[in-house]
């Protein structure tokens, strides 16, 4: 699948990689009684929970990257809310639609067993401005929502914050990592952006290498220093993850498989609505077999459920989307 100009041919395969990574966890990892948890295959597909950080790193670098093609401007911030709302807004929208008529019919299901906790009103119209992690009583309706609410902290966060790191002064630049670095260290939970700002931070560093406002010395000592700072406060798996991806964002930087490229477009949609359907096929139909080979069958058709829902989802939901999106122009650019 042919790149549009300015788009990162390899990260349509790291946001395949991403959401299927997740995919796998969730279909495995969380569902009870699925496979022993000493199991080889369970500790392999565990990991896989960490293609969300893989999101976050890919969002570091290519919304500022995006700005940075436009020859963003303050002015343009609320456009700059409205194209990402246009491009964003919908799919998610219609996955809500999506989770509450499971809610609903999954009550019908002989595995059922009554402990779900009613849906309110105002636990929906929360979900409208990804409000949910500022009320302590208000859960998520899909275990995935969490992160597009980091997300949109963010976007709020770098449409101000970006020029701090496209500044020709060194010392201004060094500002926006501190700034980045502090954010672990503010009194907020993991629900909220400043604890995953250092991750942010290594896709920006990579934006700002790869645009050549900074030089390769610059680049290694902040890359080393979120690095660090990573693996203190989360571990080193974690810092292994944000490693890695660096390296094949650098070196694979044109690098684009068809099919992983093919399954990239239409990552957010598979992201969405495999809790909602492959997650839920998986766990329902958990409680009737038994053996390796069935299990493996198991899994299998959550993957096909999960891969056709979304691309359906993807032609009439999200790609739409995404055209309304690229119609939203920034002013005087």
């Amino acid at each position: 699948m042919q790149s549009k100009p300015g788009e990162i041919p390899v990260l349509d395969n790291l946001r395949a990689v991403a959401a299927w990574s997740v995919c796998f966890y969730h279909f495995i990892c969380t569902t009870t009684g699925l496979i022993d948890p000493q199991n080889f295959f369970y500790r392999a597909f565990y990991y896989g929970q960490y293609g969300v950080h893989l999101f976050f790193i890919i969002s570091g670098m290519v919304i500022p990257w995006s700005l940075y093609r436009n020859r963003y401007r303050i002015g343009n911030f609320f456009r700059f809310l409205l194209k990402r709302l246009a491009r964003l807004e919908p799919p998610y929208l219609f996955s809500i639609l999506l989770v509450l008529g499971v809610l609903f019919l999954r009550k019908y299901s002989p595995t059922y067993d009554g402990i779900d906790k009613p849906v309110s009103a105002s636990q929906v119209f929360l979900h409208l401005g990804y409000l949910i992690p500022f009320f302590k009583d208000q859960v998520w309706l899909n275990n995935v929502y969490w992160t597009l609410a980091i997300e949109f902290q963010y976007y709020l966060v770098i449409g101000f914050l970006y020029f701090l790191f496209v500044s020709p002064r060194v010392i201004v630049r060094l500002l926006g990592y501190l700034i980045l670095m502090g954010g672990p260290f503010l009194p907020f939970s993991s629900t909220f952006l400043p604890f995953w700002l250092p991750l942010f931070g290594v896709g920006i560093s990579l934006f700002l290498y790869r645009s050549e406002i900074i030089e390769g010395i610059e680049f290694i000592i902040v890359l080393a220093a979120f690095l660090t700072q990573l693996g203190c406060q989360n571990g080193p798996v974690l810092a292994i993850v944000a490693l890695l991806s660096v390296f094949v964002i650098l070196f694979l930087f044109n690098y684009s498989n068809r099919f992983l490229a093919f399954l990239g477009h239409s990552s957010y949609s598979v992201y969405l609505v495999h809790p909602v359907l492959g997650a839920t096929f998986v766990n329902v139909f958990s409680h009737y077999i038994s053996g390796t080979f069935a299990k493996c069958m198991l899994v299998l058709g959550g993957v096909l459920i999960t891969a056709a829902g979304s691309y359906v989802m993807y032609l009439l939901i999200e790609k739409p989307s995404r055209k309304l999106s690229s119609g939203i122009k920034y002013k005087n650019t």
